[in-house]
């Protein structure tokens, strides 16, 4: 399984992707509820108190690395687990992609100049 973006738990914990990226939220809530901590793991915040933690402050990117390093944990516990948080990975990613919020890489190459706008009413010039 691939690992899960920080910057995706973030957004999605934060509202970002509107009613979607909500349902999703609350989606990862319902499986982390369903599937309580395993018996014998070593006494720490519970799966669930973690992703509570990152409700309360989205912006927070060591708490989302805490989420994530505990879903990874649990998944490597237990097959279902694993599979149902992959399904649940995939909606989310492709949630977050179509929900309007635009993320761009430059890299490579020599570049001088670059400009990303978003809601643009009028002209730009560019000298």
């Amino acid at each position: 399984m691939d690992p899960i973006s920080e910057e995706l738990l973030m957004a999605l914990a934060g509202g970002a992707a509107g009613s979607a990226g909500q349902q999703i939220w609350q989606s990862l809530r319902g499986l982390v509820r369903r599937d309580r901590t395993a018996e014998g793991e070593p006494p720490q915040r519970s799966l669930e108190d973690v992703l509570t933690l990152l409700e309360q402050r989205p912006e927070d990117a060591e708490r989302a690395r805490e989420l994530a390093a505990a879903l990874r944990r649990r998944a490597e516990q237990d097959a279902d687990f694993a599979a149902a948080l992959a399904r649940w990975q995939q909606e989310s990613e492709g949630a977050h992609r179509t929900s309007g919020i635009a993320s761009f890489e430059v890299s490579g190459g020599s570049q001088h100049s670059v400009v990303q706008v978003q809601n643009v009413h009028g002209g730009i010039t560019l000298n």
